[in-house]
């Protein structure tokens, strides 16, 4: 009876061994991880636990804005650009406790591009989730967390199965197992997350330098409700960080990365965005930076030429912005009231202050 148990023991043993195996064998040569831009950032900020002050959340919107090396240069801190693509609200929240659990965190920037905080579940953009759970370490209790959150069990079974959400196109196989048998995963090398083909390179500390200029115009991704500005998926998470922030001692400050004039011309009630936010930010003693608002046109000198696309800015206007950014950070430190530095509403800026994109507005081609 005894040994009849054992047997059956061993037998689920050898089963469970040779399934881990044989999902570590699929993941090794199917499943590319060495190009993405999420898994460097991770395995750099692991690799600077313990000297991180400042952090910058947020999605492609943040880590194409934000040089963390300009920021720390300017503003003397250690800081670290933990954006990832589309990363929403829970993302957010989930990097946050992530990051804070290895470093003593003083300030968190969270960039809020506004589509982000009105989609109404996680579960619509997963891959949003796995650019995060996929590199997060293995005995992260908010990794689990957030994949639970986000879809259940089936989001768990992604963490054993990852060729479920992505696989390599065969062509590339040869090169990725060459790569990850040799340099892929060293410290330090960005030479599989750069592009020179697409204009795109990772910098270091999270910020991917982008270039080119917009080709396809402004159209506008998404218009704001006005009876709710923002989801409550988007509302519940940003209370979250917020409630988190305040626990740990930590401040928080709300920040949009410069907008084209022409984007925001084209997208409808975006001031009742602005207006909930800023409501927002009062309620928790703390500011909102809306900075394609920004009044002083010349100090911040973006056109046509400083965006990639429709709405990020690439590599040149990252750099204008970021200097912008840390002399707003650096006056608000000082006392300074910096709501001066922002016009009062999207219509005083595009009437007053827009940049050049504005000649290709929606409204601006009809006439």
């Amino acid at each position: 009876m005894k040994a009849t148990v054992l047997r059956k023991v061993a037998a689920v043993l050898a089963f469970l061994l040779f399934t881990v195996a044989l999902l570590g064998a699929v993941d090794f040569l199917l499943v590319d991880d060495v190009h993405a831009y999420s898994r460097v950032m991770l395995q750099e900020l692991y690799a600077q636990a313990g000297q991180i002050d400042t952090l910058f959340l947020g999605s492609s919107h943040c880590y194409r804005s934000v040089d963390p090396a300009t920021v720390d240069a300017r503003l003397g801190t250690h800081s670290f650009n933990a954006g990832s693509s589309q990363q929403l609200p829970d993302g957010s929240f989930a990097l946050l406790q992530e990051a804070a659990s290895q470093n003593d965190l003083k300030t968190v920037y969270l960039e809020m591009f506004y589509t982000g905080y009105n989609q109404n579940a996680s579960r619509d953009v997963p891959m949003a989730c796995y650019l995060i759970t996929d590199y997060m370490r293995w005995n992260s209790p908010y990794r689990y967390r957030y994949l639970w959150e986000m879809g259940g069990l089936a989001a768990c079974a992604d963490l054993v199965m990852p060729a479920r959400h992505g696989i390599a196109a065969p062509g590339d196989w040869l090169s990725l197992w060459k790569a990850k048998l040799t340099d892929g995963y060293a410290l330090g090398n960005y030479a599989y997350v750069s592009y020179p083909e697409d204009g795109e390179a990772y910098r270091g500390n999270g910020f991917v330098y982008t270039e080119g200029i917009p080709k396809d115009g402004f159209a506008t991704l998404l218009d704001v409700n006005p009876d709710q500005p923002l989801s409550d998926f988007g509302w519940e998470y940003l209370t979250r960080i917020a409630d988190f922030c305040e626990e740990q001692g930590i401040r928080l400050v709300l920040f949009t990365a410069p907008l084209p004039s022409a984007y925001v011309s084209n997208t409808d009630n975006y001031q009742a965005y602005v207006e909930a936010l800023q409501r927002f930010a009062a309620q928790r003693h703390t500011v909102y930076w809306d900075f394609s608002l920004y009044r002083e046109r010349k100090a911040l000198d973006l056109g046509m030429g400083d965006y990639s696309d429709a709405h990020h800015l690439n590599g040149t206007g990252a750099e204008k912005f970021t200097a912008v950014l840390c002399d707003v950070i650096a006056r608000d430190a000082a006392g300074e009231d910096t709501s001066a530095l922002f016009c009062d509403s999207v219509q005083e800026k595009l009437t007053d202050y827009p940049d050049n994109t504005i000649f290709m507005a929606d409204a601006m081609l009809n006439s």
